[in-house]
């Protein structure tokens, strides 16, 4: 009997001989709609892959009824860069009798490629056959843009930023997900040793047996040339994995100088929260691919993962923690007009109690994206500051140290309107000093946001030029108001004539971009003096005045208390 004669036998109706068929037939009816509901095309193929039936919509994959695909092999379907994948998939089904849905390329019978998913089980009452179904769909499976090239791996960056969205879903959904990291040592070297089709056979495989391991089928990362990062089911094992790299390896004529491990971690793991637990295992997994050397090599990597893990999982509960019971001060810090000596304006810097560097707390909350929170909460604090002191007549604007990362994210933006909106006209008083511009691939864009904020008010200040955090590509694709001098050019400038040069050199271009310049870390006379004498009008450093809790001294006229125990440069 025929699908299509079972389906009209369904639609008899009721006291005919479809009442009376057999229980058998009644769950294959209802198996066969369970298989409907969830896919659009269904196949049955051999272990080779060639169709046995097909039933459900053409998909684009013929022109005429969806049976002609009968006798075709589904790799004639597939797209030319998928086809290794398939058959990594197709072995999964043997192996493991079922396959979740998978991301497919499949190409149309006009040639155009198209995504679907691909499931599929094997029957053991029916031998030799696979059973797939074929579901459209649109576009990445994930929300984060800048997702793998057809039938590659993810690079380190994309594959980061989708891990975290993968790692809180399998959370939410109760999926019983893991991660494994993988080293191959010595693969990058022996690639470069091997005749260009074994090596290209060896990428290939590995491509193709990661994808297919991995959820959705697009969940793997090629994070250094000898390091890997998977997201799978839980029934995959480590020792698995690094049999079938041997084999690739093996098969292309490779001989592997160092030896394969992996490593896989447990993402149900309710020590943190979802979303925090995700920060920690994409802070090991950078570290991961960044380590050099020993830091992580085949006798080190488990002990040394997990210290890392351990570690970051410790300090991002600590850093939680200080967010959520504010248990942080703010100090400020004047930037002096070296004409007038008047505070121009105020930095806010923070500081944790028992936390010797600010810079690492800073640094350590961007790495595992809890910096955006801080963030807000630093702006909040600021602003309550301002608040209370707003009668003041000479009230001074504050700085406030924004990452460009932070800046480029739509969320924080809207999270950083809403927590600005109750202050009223306030929001006037802050600056939006930019940090670390160069982490920031499209320069255009993070212009474009900042031109958004400074045409409701702010104004912005590029930090750090010359240190590489903020780079002259920077300063040319960004329009600001102000740029601070790294302050290592303001005192090597004084003995140094490399320095001096980078120094004019780079007042000049700021000059010329109609930027207003403010001289960091002016600790001596000669230090602003050489300022002076460079045409540069703002300036900061313990010369004028350390970084102080004491908001009220600074909020009140600064040519009145200026000599109340602070040393200030006098020309």
């Amino acid at each position: 009997m025929t699908l299509a004669q079972d389906m009209a036998i369904r639609k008899t109706p009721a006291g005919t001989a479809g009442e009376r068929r057999p229980q058998s037939s009644r769950d294959r009816d209802r198996f066969v709609g369970f298989a409907f509901a969830a896919a659009d095309l269904l196949i049955e193929t051999d272990s080779m892959g060639t169709i046995l039936f097909s039933a459900g919509a053409r998909c684009r994959l013929t022109k005429g009824d969806v049976g002609g695909l009968v006798g075709t092999n589904i790799l004639d379907v597939v797209a030319p860069s998928d086809r290794k994948y398939v058959h990594v998939l197709f072995d999964r089904i043997q192996e493991k009798a079922r396959i979740k849905p998978a991301r497919v390329i499949f190409q149309a019978i006009d040639g155009q490629k198209f995504p679907a998913l691909l499931g599929g089980c094997r029957l053991d009452s029916c031998p030799g056959s696979l059973f797939l179904t074929v579901l459209l769909t649109t576009g990445p499976s994930s929300s984060v843009s800048g997702v793998a090239p057809v039938g590659e791996l993810m690079d380190a960056h994309h594959f980061s930023n989708i891990l975290e969205e993968r790692i809180v879903n399998a959370r939410e959904k109760g999926l019983d997900h893991g991660l494994t990291l993988l080293l191959v040592e010595g693969l990058q070297s022996m690639v470069e040793a091997l005749p260009e089709g074994a090596a290209e056979e060896i990428k290939e495989g590995i491509d193709a047996y990661l994808r297919g391991i991995s959820a959705d089928g697009d969940s793997a990362g090629q994070l250094s040339g000898d390091r890997y990062g998977i997201v799978h089911a839980a029934d995959i094992d480590g020792r698995e994995v690094q049999g079938h790299i041997a084999q690739i390896i093996q098969a292309a004529g490779g001989a592997l100088p160092g030896g394969i491990r992996s490593w896989t971690v447990d993402m149900t793991d309710d020590t943190l929260g979802a979303a925090d637990a995700a920060r920690a295992l994409v802070y090991t997994v950078q570290a991961f691919a960044s380590a050099q050397g020993g830091d992580f090599t085949i006798s080190s990597l488990e002990d040394g993962a997990n210290r890392m893990m351990s570690d970051a999982v410790e300090r991002i509960a600590r850093l939680r923690a200080t967010i959520e019971k504010k248990d942080f001060f703010v100090v400020y810090q004047p930037i002096i007009d070296l004409e007038t000596q008047a505070v121009h304006h105020l930095e806010a810097l923070t500081r944790v109690e028992g936390m010797s560097s600010p810079a690492d707390f800073i640094t350590f909350a961007e790495d595992v994206g809890l910096i955006y929170d801080f963030d807000l909460l630093l702006t909040q604090t600021v602003l309550d500051t301002l608040k209370v002191y707003r009668k003041e007549p000479k009230l001074p604007d504050v700085a406030i140290n924004l990452s460009a990362k932070t800046l480029m994210s739509p969320i924080f933006l809207k999270q950083f309107q809403t927590v600005v909106e109750p202050y009223g006209d306030l929001y006037k008083k802050l600056l939006i000093e930019v940090t670390e511009t160069v982490v920031v691939a499209d320069i255009a864009k993070l212009n474009e946001v900042l031109q958004k904020l400074r045409s409701v008010g702010y104004r912005i200040c590029l930090d750090d030029v010359g240190a590489g955090s903020t780079s002259f590509q920077s300063l040319y694709g960004i329009q600001a108001d102000y740029a601070k001098i790294d302050g290592k050019f303001v005192r090597g400038a004084v003995q140094n004539p490399r320095d001096m040069a980078m120094l004019r050199s780079m007042t000049d271009v700021c000059r010329q971009l109609g930027l207003t310049l403010i001289g960091e870390q002016v600790e001596e006379a000669v230090h602003a003096q050489l300022l002076v004498d460079l045409d540069v009008p703002l300036a900061q450093g313990f010369l004028f005045s350390r970084p102080s809790r004491d908001f009220a001294y600074f909020a009140k006229d600064w040519s009145k208390v200026r000599s109340g125990g602070k040393v200030v440069w006098k020309s």
